[in-house]
């Protein structure tokens, strides 16, 4: 079965018209006559389905019924009919008088999904292709009408009133990728799986197609354990043992029993559609000559699932095989993928020095099905923080998803958290975005829908709460962001007296207190750590229903990796609340929210200097900068993928670099460290020259050239395995230090950067330490925050207009104030063009 392309189709226009009596919310496209559903308080349609409607189609017909209600204060039935009139809820099969069966052919996997909505005299018609469809196409139309499920729950429930309520529409749809999941890491928990349901359906966040693709060779293991202890050669080979969980599929009798357990699943399970053969997550491929004559390790993953895939299809000719590309099997393979192996793209866990775009375009060489595996919340990244998970940069996700589908990505799973406090709006937002791609260019209109809807006159105020916890900003940790969350929270509080809208200001209350609790614990130690961590997962499980925060993630997962924290045994997170000491559920009274929200506020200072904003052209000053402090070593140790500014004076030109890879021994399996010179004017931002150098802590030259004269762009991408990079010393180069953009160097370092005339405080976020000094090298503060902080440094009479000095710098350092770059030596710093000293 192939995989279509979505169909380009003209999007409707959502427009309101009033008389002295109507309100009718009208989505209007050409080709449809207008429907009156309800006026004066009176329904004009029944709901219709066909007396045999599955339970599945009468159930989603029984919630529009219900929610129509609840939208015009009227009563709506739900009767039988055979589509011609009425509100007819079903698929094409139910009503043969509609002749649309032809229409509904499924040649596509997206084709399972496609749904109309067409308004005609006599009703309107609600007609998917399968149960799934029908499902779907009901909660567009109800979204067409105003209904949002913004974030799981009732709170998060908006039902417009709308007494009086027509339709003019005439659509058809499908999404762009067929599966859409967008799920919870550390799965869920007793309070949140029926709102999770709920929010999936009403959002189209499902699965037209059911691809398995989770780490399958353990599960293989357990499920066959008698087999492989009777043949422990089927274990992969470790030095001299038989014992690793990467199965030894250099062993044709090994693929011959895992083919025989897939046909297995596929015969207990006839509605089953695909079956998973990726590895175990981890290391240790076996060791033995036949797995190496397979190949790479990506090369011996493919051929177990090809092998899968071959058998599975001549007895399920659509079955699917799903694989991660992922961790030590992300590189592309060196053989072709079976055409009904789907290949997943990782969007982390990344080996060989690729990025996620090549991998796009290798592994689309040799496969035929592709996917995405994303990251939208990790909790051991982002322990639900602003800003923290991919799911808060509402710029990345209009970017990244409707890229990987050019890519030829047609399945989407995104491991993500019950953390609808920073990362709602996202998850929302990703969800109308993998539907249909061109909600990306409108993302700006749903954010204003979501607001308006969710909060009314105390919109304001929330669009700077939501500005805030937007990733995109690049907002640090701070007491700061806790201050003016609080403060926005306050006025939003202030503005309405609904008691819905109230309901949703208080749930980020709550979200707000979380995170003053949990810097709270970042910052303690000893005792007051061990403190701190009770009182926060205390507070997490109290506010568990809210979601706001994924707390069954947090409960088990900050003691693994916190080892200065313990939690006893009667407090565990399995252990029931009636048994359990940490646990109670007692709602927050609105008088301990106000409460909060004053604390808050006393407790958390705004900072009292306000950013300037400075290009990012960037160039040698037109004066060499005279200063009296020595230039510290041309060199830079880093980890990940970073990004340098250097100044060409003369084209053509040739870059001499000594470059150590692999400074972290344990990830030298994590590939080369790879570099990039862009030109700052090239047509297209490519680069002109590459180079690498394996990851074996030796020292090499790379030459990298360039016909381009002026500011260029050296990007340096190791895979985190720590790589140190050395540069003639005549060579300018600079290191941006912002909020948006920075260098993660390590280890502390020196540096200068320019103060400009007129300016009158220095203002820095630091996470780590740094002292600062003045340009005549005297100490003017030293900011040290394991938190993160920011400082306003005044600068001493006649020291603006000067070189100052970093030093020591360790941690994540942003200049708020002065031009965000720095170098290691005066004559190497780059200024804004714009800037006269």
């Amino acid at each position: 079965m192939s995989i279509g392309r979505r169909r380009e189709e003209s999007p409707g226009t959502l427009r309101w018209v009033f008389s002295a009596t109507v309100c009718l919310l009208f989505t209007s496209l050409t080709g449809a006559d207008p429907v009156a559903l309800c006026s004066r308080g009176k329904p004009h349609h029944p709901v219709v389905v066909c007396p045999e409607a599955t339970p599945r189609v009468q159930a989603v017909a029984q919630e529009l019924v219900g929610t129509l209600g609840r939208m015009t204060g009227t009563t709506f039935t739900l009767g039988m009919g055979d589509g011609t009139t009425g509100i007819a809820v079903g698929t094409a099969a139910d009503f043969p008088k509609l002749e649309l069966a032809e229409n509904f052919a499924i040649k596509a996997l997206a084709d399972r999904e496609r749904y109309i909505l067409r308004s005609h005299e006599h009703g309107l018609h609600v007609i998917g292709a399968t149960e799934l469809a029908v499902e779907d196409a009901v909660w567009d139309l109800l979204y067409r009408l105003g209904y949002r499920q913004f974030f799981p729950g009732r709170t998060w429930e908006v039902v417009p009133s709308h007494p009086e309520l027509g339709l003019d529409v005439d659509v058809e749809e499908k999404p762009a990728y067929v599966s859409r999941r967008i799920w919870y890491g550390f799965g869920l928990w007793d309070h949140n799986a029926e709102p999770y349901r709920a929010w999936c359906a009403r959002n189209r966040a499902v699965q037209g197609f059911a691809l398995s693709t989770g780490h399958a060779y353990d599960r293989i293991i357990r499920r066959n354990k008698a087999t492989f202890d009777a043949r422990p050669e089927f274990y992969g080979l470790l030095g001299t043992e038989r014992k690793s969980s990467k199965m030894c599929i250099g062993n044709p009798e090994l693929r011959d029993m895992v083919i025989r357990y897939a046909l297995a699943q596929f015969e207990a399970n006839p509605d089953l559609e695909s079956v998973s053969m990726d590895p175990s997550d981890g290391s240790n491929w076996c060791e033995c000559p036949r797995c190496a004559d397979l190949g790479t390790v990506t090369d011996r993953a493919v051929t177990l699932a090809n092998a899968v895939a071959a058998a599975v299809t001549q007895v399920r000719p659509q079955a699917l095989v799903g694989m991660y590309a992922y961790n030590q099997h992300s590189p592309p393979p060196t053989i072709e993928v079976h055409p009904n192996v789907v290949i997943s793209i990782a969007a982390g866990f990344i080996r060989g020095g690729y990025t996620v775009q090549q991998l796009f375009d290798e592994w689309g060489k040799q496969a035929q099905l592709l996917g995405v595996r994303e990251y939208f919340s990790v909790q051991a990244w982002d322990r639900n923080l602003p800003g923290k998970g991919r799911a808060s940069n509402l710029d990345y996700l209009c970017e990244t998803i409707p890229a990987f589908h050019a890519d030829g990505g047609r399945f989407f799973s995104a491991e993500s958290g019950d953390n609808w406090g920073p990362h709602g709006l996202g998850y929302y937002i990703a969800s109308r975005i993998m539907w249909d791609l061109d909600e990306a260019k409108r993302v700006d209109a749903i954010v204003d829908d979501f607001l308006a809807r969710a909060f009314g006159p105390a919109e304001p105020p929330m669009r700077e709460c939501y500005g805030l916890l937007n990733g995109a900003n690049k907002h640090p940790l701070s007491g700061d962001l806790v201050g003016r969350l609080y403060r926005a929270l306050e006025a939003a509080r202030k503005l309405t007296d609904d008691r819905e809208i109230r309901a949703r200001i208080n749930d980020i209350i709550l979200y707000t207190r979380y995170v003053e609790l949990y810097r709270t614990y970042t910052q303690a130690s000893g005792d007051d750590r061990q403190a701190a961590f009770e009182t926060l997962i205390r507070y997490g499980y109290r506010i568990r229903t809210s979601m706001m925060i994924h707390t069954k993630a947090l409960y088990r997962d900050m003691v693994r990796r916190d080892k200065s924290v313990a939690i006893p045994e009667d407090a565990r997170w399995n252990i029931p609340e009636d048994k359990n000491p940490w646990k109670d559920s007692t709602p927050f009274s609105d008088e301990e929210l106000r409460g909060i929200l004053a604390a808050g506020i006393a407790a958390n200072e705004t900072i009292a200097f306000r950013p300037i904003a400075y290009g990012t052209k960037l160039a040698p000053p037109a004066d060499p900068i005279v200063t009296n402090s020595g230039p510290a070593p041309p060199e830079i140790t880093i980890r990940g993928t970073n990004r340098f500014y250097l100044w060409v004076p003369e084209a053509p030109a040739t870059i001499a670099l000594q470059v150590t890879g692999g400074l972290i021994p344990h990830y030298r399996d994590r590939g080369d460290a790879r570099l990039e010179l862009i030109p700052d004017e090239h047509e297209f931002g490519e680069a002109v020259d590459r180079g690498s150098v394996p990851p074996d802590g030796k020292e090499r030259e790379v030459t990298l050239t360039t016909t381009y004269q002026g500011l260029h762009i050296l990007q340096v991408s190791d895979g985190s395995d720590k790589t140190r990079v050395r540069w003639p010393r005549e060579l300018a180069v600079s290191l941006p230090c912002s909020l948006a953009e920075r260098v993660n160097w390590q280890g502390r370092g020196t540096f200068v950067f320019w103060v400009p005339k007129g300016v009158t405080t220095v203002g820095v976020f630091v996470s780590g330490a740094a002292e600062f000094l003045d340009g005549t090298g005297e100490a003017v503060g030293h900011v040290r925050s394991k938190a993160g902080e920011y400082a306003a440094l005044n600068v001493p009479p006649g020291q603006d207009g000067a070189l100052w000095t970093m030093k020591n710098a360790q941690g994540r350092i942003a200049l708020m104030t002065v031009p965000p770059y720095v170098a290691t030596a005066a004559d190497a710093l780059l200024l804004p063009r714009e800037l006269k000293r």
